[in-house]
């Protein structure tokens, strides 16, 4: 007997392949797939929450170098009064000279420049940079020495505690008025160290 063989007809394989979209290179393959509303809005209350902690404290710092800038300053007027009574001369309150910068120096009833008054404690000019300090920075430092309701950046301060506003040497502009002080300020905030123009009483905030 013969046997004959014959061969199955088989359907031609079907290529395996299907598209799927790119992934990035290096990520993992849910890094690809897209955020939900749910994920979005959950990043956002956690963004508002940080803010809402970190604006308060952000404040309470600017207040914190806005009560070292008023202490400074104050100490400043204080002691360039006291001197001037001390030494029965004239003492010169300067934010003129140099810009963003407070100085007392040693002068005469001209408003000239004698030389510095240094610091007791230091033994250094005093020379007060509100928005250098590391302790203040970066609080801005306006002087505000009032006369005819103008503003200028000197006062002096004679032996008997007269206080004249000075625009220069020999520039006198008249007496200290009502409204005197020197500002500082820190974005949004600000405070006044303000200045009797009668008694030379120097308030800090």
């Amino acid at each position: 007997m013969r046997w004959t063989v014959k061969a199955r007809r088989t359907r031609p394989t079907e290529p395996l392949w299907y598209w799927a979209p790119p992934i990035a290179a290096g990520l993992p393959v849910s890094a690809a797939r897209g955020v939900s509303l749910t994920e979005i809005l959950v990043v956002i209350s956690i963004i508002a929450i940080i803010a809402a902690v970190a604006v308060p404290l952000l404040q309470s710092q600017d207040a914190k170098k806005l009560d070292v800038a008023a202490q400074e300053v104050g100490n400043a007027l204080r002691f360039a009064l006291n001197e001037a009574g001390r030494t029965g001369a004239y003492v010169l309150v300067d934010a003129k000279t140099a810009p963003g910068h407070l100085k007392l120096f040693k002068s005469d009833a001209t408003g000239a420049n004698l030389g510095v008054v240094n610091d007791p404690l230091t033994k250094q000019a005093v020379d007060i940079a509100t928005a250098e300090a590391t302790s203040s920075a970066p609080v801005s430092m306006t002087a505000r020495f009032m006369q005819s309701g103008v503003p200028y950046l000197q006062l002096l301060i004679g032996p008997s505690l007269q206080l004249q506003v000075f625009d220069g040497p020999a520039t006198n502009k008249g007496a200290l008025e009502a409204g005197s002080g020197i500002v500082l300020a820190l974005g949004a905030q600000s405070v006044t160290v303000t200045i009797n123009e009668t008694t030379g009483f120097v308030a800090i905030p």
